[in-house]
């Protein structure tokens, strides 16, 4: 008897399983599509500027054709506005455009600090869209000390990877509201493909300034590579108007032998990377069912999206 009890119980269980399962329509209201702009302006290079057309959720291609479908791009127009002027050149569709969206290249124009940056964009069917945005200026910072450390291997034949111990100085002007962003490189050839593999390089800290979080827990999403890259911020409230040096701890990097690259790039941001950057985050780790949700930043007018800009400085680390 007892030999039949398993079957039954696990034929049970498959039942009311299948009798349960119910397919779910959408009843809701749905929005009209509109455009979306998703731009950073990096000084001192190329400025391109993604659009696409808004998609609901439950409708989304995963190829991404959804995103493009309805723009028109013989009649649509991007323009941008720099310092109050149009550029000599309207910003053209880029042959290397996005699966998601298309690619539009201001050819005439490197941004640069301090400049006022305007984007319009106009395609039939949808409202015209703009927003505007500051390109702050390049921090001042230096890397004061670096240590290595070779870290214990996991497994045997785990490869050999260092913790590095970093202290920089940082020194802010205090003349304008800033936020920065510093991220860790390493570039390196894996030798069984040979092939060139640039990391960004997770770090922790107990010191203030990032109020001891691990630098792994945020992610920040690269317009022009479409990579989500690991990244930490700070605002300017700590060290305003003053230097301040602080130490980092690198973690899970390659022998120094085998690197082709190891920087630390610390950049200044505006507010509406920062504000993009963390709601974008946010959304993207709520694990908990429960939670509630998270709006990403826009500032576009019209529509959806983000215009950022930032200034990177780039140091090498010695090795």
């Amino acid at each position: 008897m007892k030999k039949y009890i398993i079957p039954c119980a696990l034929a049970l269980v498959a039942l009311l399983g299948s009798a349960c399962e119910k397919v779910i329509e959408f009843k809701g209201e749905i929005a009209e599509p509109r455009l979306t702009i998703s731009a950073q302006a990096v000084a001192g290079d190329p400025f391109p500027v993604y659009v696409a057309n808004s998609v609901f959720f439950l409708q989304r291609d995963v190829t991404g054709k959804t995103y493009t479908e309805k723009l028109d791009t013989l009649r649509g127009e991007v323009r941008c506005f720099v310092n109050g002027s149009q550029q000599s050149k309207q910003m053209v569709l880029h042959a290397n455009a996005s699966y998601s969206s298309y690619c539009y290249l201001a050819e005439d124009y490197v941004p640069a600090p301090g400049d006022h940056i305007r984007v319009e964009a106009e395609f039939p069917g949808f409202d015209p869209v703009w927003a505007e945005t500051d390109v702050p200026f390049p921090p001042q910072f230096e890397l004061v000390s670096t240590e290595w450390k070779l870290m214990e291997k996991e497994y045997d034949e785990q490869p050999d990877y260092y913790q590095v111990d970093m202290t920089l100085s940082v020194t802010d002007d205090g003349s304008y509201d800033k936020y920065y962003c510093l991220q860790p490189f390493q570039a390196y050839f894996f030798e069984p493909a040979q092939i060139h593999i640039v990391e960004v390089v997770p770090f922790v800290s107990s010191d203030i300034v990032f109020q001891q979080l691990d630098a792994s827990a945020f992610e920040r999403f690269d317009f022009q590579t479409g990579d989500r890259l690991a990244a930490n911020y700070f605002p300017d409230t700590i060290i305003k108007g003053e230097s301040r040096t602080f130490k980092i701890q690198l973690l899970r990097v390659v022998a120094p032998e085998e690197l082709e690259l190891f920087s630390v790039r610390l950049s200044t941001v505006n507010e509406s990377l920062y504000w993009f950057d963390m709601s974008y985050s946010q959304q993207e780790f709520q694990f908990n069912f429960f939670s509630e949700g998270v709006t990403i930043y826009s500032n576009v007018h019209g529509g959806y999206g983000v215009l950022c800009a930032a200034a990177p400085v780039w140091k090498d680390v010695e090795r």
